[in-house]
């Protein structure tokens, strides 16, 4: 019967049928509690997230979450390839894209590892998209097409459907819109036929912006009111309303439930204290019975304290909860502000140095050259801004963002620099549960990317390490090449060198770089517990 329900539910999201898919995931869910299947249950809040993370993103996360953290807890490989895999998807949605790539490759790892040929495009899909979110339009059209193709050989025409859609989206990202107008009407014909109304709806959407961009308004007019009849059918408000009771409904019958048994637990520890009194009392006579009494009415008294210091505690916890949800929001504004009215900016600085140097064809070398340089400060001003923004929308950072943080970073690296070889290495004891401040995050993340830069710059080393490993309640981090090394009391430190002294000594940790002609090695000791105080 869970099963069915599955099926069913994964049939009505397809036809946009909100209200049915709900609620067959619920009754299957509770199917599965019961039976205690742990492998469903984690696959079946996995698929209910997903499926909400359109219409309610916070509810999505939070059932996702909960599946991720069953399925990890028992290894269930099985459920964990598609449900980091949907994970990265709701990552992406929140536009969190280092950690939207970072779960899409565990996914991919775990496919591969078992030769899942369906699954596999999927992965390499998703990948592929957040190429193109960040502008790599040629490594998202490769994996797009790796997809295809795969695809092609399965005939499954749903994926089929999406991966030309797909491709679509990036010749339109290009500006290319001839180039986007067949795929998106080779998506069309198999998302009506299959009822796939998202889909649809998407397509319809794209192809009336395409045709407005061509300034082909009859075209564009047409296409979008096919869009918007296609959206009125799949997003009633009725239909929304409808899912939000059933999940409020959900979420109440099993708070109930734990309720009633709490209760008949009290029940019967209540109903062996009534026979053990009545012994007592029926023993000691009308003395013991007054003792008993004053004994009651001190412990009800105490009782009535605790619970208005308890409530006392509350009050104060909702003032600290709403400050930091001002706080937050100040955040929050303060990094639109950065990256709308700054980052336009400097994107169009980059944009005006490059018409410069290919708009006079007689432009100087020199100039040339000091054009390039400052294109590329620029440039690497922009990233340090995302990477400013990226900790500013986080009051506190997770060990697995920061991971996520320092392995895109590192492939970064290895994609500019193709001689060297890079390793990045987690210590099995490490706690990965642990989480950061944002100010001893970033400051974690801007040592080892200025001691990785340093190494890429100065040291000609063909290996990089990073490392990091914990030890006697503090982490380890080491950055370690094989270069030609420096002599440390004949050199400027610089600004690099300052900065990373500096920010160790802002969380309470400690630098020590040590070098020779054989290498150079960068250690960070850093407590594990700075970020109570640092806060």
């Amino acid at each position: 019967m869970a099963d069915a329900y599955s099926q069913l539910s994964l049939v009505y999201g397809y036809q946009g049928k909100y209200e049915e898919s709900a609620k067959s995931s619920i009754e299957g869910i509770k199917i599965y509690e019961r039976l205690n299947k742990l492998d469903r249950v984690a696959d079946y809040y996995a698929e209910m997230g997903y499926s909400m993370k359109y219409r309610d993103l916070k509810q999505a996360l939070y059932y996702m979450q909960k599946g991720k953290a069953v399925a990890e807890a028992n290894n269930f490989e099985k459920e964990l390839k598609d449900i980091y895999n949907n994970y990265g998807v709701l990552k992406e949605i929140n536009q969190e894209l280092d950690s939207a790539l970072y779960y899409y490759n565990r996914g991919l790892e775990i496919k591969l590892k078992i030769n899942d040929t369906i699954g596999i495009p999927y992965s390499w899909s998703n990948i592929a998209g957040v190429y193109g979110l960040q502008e790599n339009y040629s490594k998202s059209r490769e994996y797009f097409n790796k997809s295809l193709q795969q695809r092609l050989v399965w005939a499954d025409s749903l994926g089929i459907a999406e991966n030309y859609t797909q491709l679509g989206e990036v010749f339109m990202a290009e500006k290319k819109w001839n180039d986007a107008i067949p795929l998106m009407h080779k998506s069309l014909p198999i998302s009506l036929k299959k009822q796939y109304q998202n889909l649809t709806q998407y397509n319809y959407k794209m192809l009336s912006d395409i045709y407005k961009k061509l300034n082909n308004a009859d075209s564009a007019l047409y296409y979008f009111e096919q869009y918007s009849t296609v959206k009125d059918s799949v997003h009633s408000i009725k239909v929304q309303e409808s899912i939000a009771a059933l999940n409020i409904e959900f979420e109440t019958e099993k708070k109930q439930n734990e309720i009633l048994q709490q209760r008949a637990q009290l029940a019967v520890k209540d109903l062996e204290v009534r026979r053990k009194n009545t012994f007592i009392f029926g023993s000691l006579g009308l003395a013991l019975v007054l003792g008993l009494l004053g004994y009651l009415l001190y412990n009800q008294q105490k009782l009535k304290n605790r619970q208005l210091k308890k409530e006392g505690e509350l009050k104060t916890a909702l003032a600290r909860i709403e400050t930091q949800n001002k706080l937050q929001e100040q955040r929050l504004r303060i990094s639109r502000d950065l990256h709308d009215n700054i980052g336009a900016q400097l994107t169009f600085i980059i944009s005006s140095i490059d018409n410069l140097k290919f708009g006079f064809t007689d432009i100087s070398e020199k100039l040339g050259n000091k054009l390039s340089n400052i294109s590329n400060f620029t440039s690497q001003t922009i990233y340090e801004l995302r990477d400013t923004i990226w900790a500013m929308n986080k009051e506190n950072i997770t060990f697995e963002d920061l991971q996520a943080r320092i392995a895109n970073f590192i492939e970064h690296a290895k994609n500019a620099s193709d001689r060297i070889d890079f390793s990045f290495n987690i210590d099995e004891n490490v706690d990965e549960t642990h989480v950061f401040s944002s100010v001893e995050g970033m400051n974690i993340y801007r040592i080892i990317q200025e001691a990785v830069n340093n190494s890429l710059k100065y040291s000609s080393a063909d290996e990089i390490e990073v490392n990091i490993s914990e030890k006697e309640n503090h982490y380890h981090i080491e950055i370690a090449d094989n270069g030609k090394g420096f002599d440390q009391d004949n050199i400027d430190p610089g600004n690099g060198l300052n900065n990373m002294k500096k920010r160790a000594r802002e969380i309470k940790g400690t630098l020590q770089i040590k070098s020779s002609k054989k290498g150079t090695s960068i250690s960070l000791k850093a407590p594990k517990f700075t970020s109570e105080k640092i806060n």
